[in-house]
C-alpha cells in the first residue's frame, strides 16, 4: 500500500519499505548523535520492567549531561557486562548487590523504582517462603534478591526468564516461584486466582563503573527533579 506524506513542497508517495527505512534512519541518527556526545552505555534486564524503565530513562536523559544509551540483555548477562567493562552502568539492581559492591561499582542513591518481592503459589495456606520447604521453587538467573530469599531452600530451579518460569508454573513443573510485583503485571491475567505473597520491599537503582563516580551527583539531581515534578518510571 502506498501512502502520501505531506511535505513543505509537495505530496510524495511513501511505501511501507520507505517508512521503515526512514524510521531506521531517524533511530541511527539519534544513536550517532548520542554517541558523538559520549553518552554512557547502560544495560538493563530484558524483561517487562527493564524495557519500560530503560526507554523512559533514555528519553529523560536525552538532552542532559550525561545522556544514556540503553541495551537490553538477560539478567545474568546484564550484570556481567558491567563487571566485564562492556558497558558503563546497569539499571534496576538492588542496593546491596554484592557483585557490584565487591567490584567497587558506584550506585546512584536515588531509586528508579520501589518494588516488592512476591512468592507466587497455588497454595493459599502459604504466607511465607518457609511454608514451601518441600516445594519446587523457581528463581530467575542473575536476580540476587531471589538468590538471597531462596537461600537454604533445598529444591530450586534456576531459569533465564520470567516468561519461561510462568510457563513452567502453568505446566506444573514448578510449585512456586519468585518475581517482583512490577514484572508480575505482565502476567496478571495468566496468574489470576493464584496466591501472591509479599516477602519484602526494596528499591532498584542505577549502578555505574567507578570511573564515572563524578557523574553520580548530576544523575541523582536529574532523578530528584523528575520525581519532584510528579513523574515516575513505568507509571509507578
Amino acid at each position: 500500500m502506498i501512502e502520501k506524506v505531506e511535505t513543505g513542497v509537495a505530496s510524495l508517495p511513501l511505501s511501507s519499505v520507505a517508512r521503515v527505512f526512514l524510521a531506521s534512519l531517524v533511530c541511527l541518527t539519534f544513536m550517532s548523535s548520542a554517541q558523538a556526545r559520549n553518552c554512557l552505555s547502560l544495560s538493563s534486564p530484558n524483561d517487562y520492567l527493564g524495557l519500560k524503565v530503560g526507554e523512559e530513562l533514555e528519553h529523560l536523559f536525552a538532552l542532559q549531561s550525561p545522556c544514556f544509551i540503553v541495551s537490553y540483555n538477560p539478567a545474568a548477562r546484564s550484570a556481567q557486562m558491567l563487571l566485564d567493562g562492556e558497558v558503563d552502568g546497569e539499571l534496576l539492581r538492588i542496593e546491596g548487590f554484592e557483585p557490584y559492591k565487591t567490584a567497587d561499582m558506584v550506585m546512584v542513591p536515588v531509586p528508579l523504582i520501589i518494588g516488592e518481592a512476591i512468592l507466587v503459589t497455588r497454595d493459599f495456606k502459604v504466607s511465607a517462603i518457609e511454608d514451601i520447604s518441600q516445594a519446587t521453587l523457581g528463581i530467575r538467573r542473575g536476580t540476587e534478591w531471589s538468590d538471597s530469599l531462596s537461600q537454604g531452600h533445598e529444591n530450586t530451579i534456576t531459569v533465564p526468564s520470567y516468561e519461561l518460569m510462568v510457563e513452567m508454573f502453568k505446566k506444573g513443573r514448578i510449585d512456586a516461584f519468585l518475581i517482583d510485583d512490577l514484572n508480575l503485571r505482565e502476567y496478571r491475567d495468566t496468574l489470576a486466582g493464584m496466591n501472591k505473597v509479599v516477602l519484602k520491599q526494596s528499591g532498584a537503582y542505577i549502578w555505574l563503573s567507578k570511573e564515572h563516580e563524578n557523574l553520580v551527583p548530576d544523575v541523582a539531581r536529574i532523578l530528584r527533579e523528575f520525581y519532584a515534578q510528579g513523574h515516575s518510571f513505568a507509571g509507578l
